[in-house]
């Protein structure tokens, strides 16, 4: 069963496996950390870092939370919760993002990871959430759409056009 859990070290083989994935394939609608960089102290290193942004400590960065996908002990994917709409949250980063390893692709993990990420969004008080998508990407408009995504917009985010889609909670 999947299940969301905070970045913990017994998963960082399974993280750098996974943005090995997205680094070879060349995704382009999302950059996790550049898996040359992950190595025995990586975790130990950025700990600190990621629970600052937990409490809004990191100057120009609204406050975030991070969340690994697991499935029966192997790596999936991720999620990420910023529950503050500041400018950079609004017209670039959007307030949710997850992703999927390249090879668990079209298993119906985003959706799952969505539904889930949802329910910590309600926990932690919103009232809503902003996606911005890549208009590109088919797969993640389409799992927007299924978990209630109301279309706003759509901007122009580093010379790319996104959407921006609301979802109430």
């Amino acid at each position: 069963m999947l299940q969301l859990i905070k970045r913990c070290p017994e998963y960082v083989s399974g993280y750098k496996d996974y943005c090995r994935e997205l680094y070879d394939n060349d995704v382009a609608y999302f950059r996790p950390t550049n898996p040359d960089y992950i190595d025995e102290d990586w975790f130990l290193r950025t700990k600190d870092w990621y629970d600052k942004k937990e409490k809004g400590l990191i100057e120009g960065q609204p406050v975030s939370f991070h969340y690994w996908a697991i499935d029966d002990g192997k790596f999936i994917g991720e999620f990420q919760l910023r529950t503050e709409f500041t400018e950079k949250v609004l017209n670039d980063i959007g307030s949710i993002g997850y992703a999927v390893k390249v090879s668990e692709w079209g298993k119906g993990y985003g959706a799952e990871i969505l539904r889930l990420g949802l329910e910590i969004a309600r926990e932690k008080g919103m009232k809503k959430v902003l996606l911005n998508i890549n208009e590109n990407n088919v797969a993640s408009i389409k799992v927007c759409e299924k978990a209630g995504g109301k279309l706003q917009d759509t901007i122009n985010i580093n010379g790319e056009k996104n959407r921006r889609y609301w979802i109430e909670l």
